[in-house]
């Protein structure tokens, strides 16, 4: 009788210490991860312009910042004054100034830093205003290539004060390329170019005073 009451206290014992187990080894709920905020996207930065001309003919905003920081210098009493020149179209601002400079007459120059700028604006009007001939091709007839209109707004400015000095506009003129040899070199028109010797000529009491 007694071996009977000690296997029954043994098996309680058991039974307490397993159950002891399972309550101890019972784990807490973990908190959930906090969420992390998505990596911000890089901040990408455009270029500035070459120049400060406004995005239009129109527009009286010089743009800024632009290439032409730390560029220019105040123009002295005298001239010559060094030209800088822009032209802004649906392509965006392109330097201009090799081809212009070319144009400049005795009395100009191009040396020291940038004293006045010209921005060009064009604006196509299509319209037929003359053609350019004699476009020969091998074995085949000389072609014509109508050359069609555009007018030219032009705005000069005080390179360190970005102060406007002078605004105008001029018609382009025919100009026509060289001969072509290939059927496709052929243009199917060709629009009027600058005049930049008229532009240069309103522009020279800018230049020289």
């Amino acid at each position: 009788m007694r071996r009977r009451l000690v296997i029954t206290l043994l098996a309680v014992v058991a039974a307490g210490v397993v159950a002891a187990v399972v309550v101890t080894s019972r784990e807490e709920p973990r908190p959930a991860a906090e969420s992390s905020p998505p990596p911000s996207a890089p901040v990408t930065t455009a270029p500035p312009p070459v120049a400060f001309c406004p995005e239009t003919a129109e527009s009286d905003r010089v743009r800024s910042p632009s290439g032409l920081d730390g560029k220019t210098e105040p123009r002295t009493p005298s001239g010559p004054h060094r030209l800088a020149y822009f032209v802004v179209d649906g392509k965006g601002m392109s330097d201009f100034t090799g081809t212009a400079a070319q144009h400049l007459p005795m009395g100009t120059s191009q040396d020291g830093q940038v004293q006045v700028v010209v921005c060009e604006y064009p604006k196509p009007t299509d319209r037929p205003i003359g053609t350019c001939d004699g476009y020969e091709r091998q074995g085949k007839a000389p072609l014509s290539v109508a050359v069609t209109g555009v007018q030219y707004t032009y705005k000069a400015y005080d390179a360190e004060s970005k102060r406007l000095l002078d605004t105008f506009a001029l018609p382009g003129i025919r100009v026509c390329p060289s001969s072509v040899t290939t059927f496709d070199d052929v243009p199917r028109a060709i629009e009027a170019r600058s005049d930049y010797t008229a532009v240069i000529d309103r522009l020279l009491p800018h230049l020289r005073r």
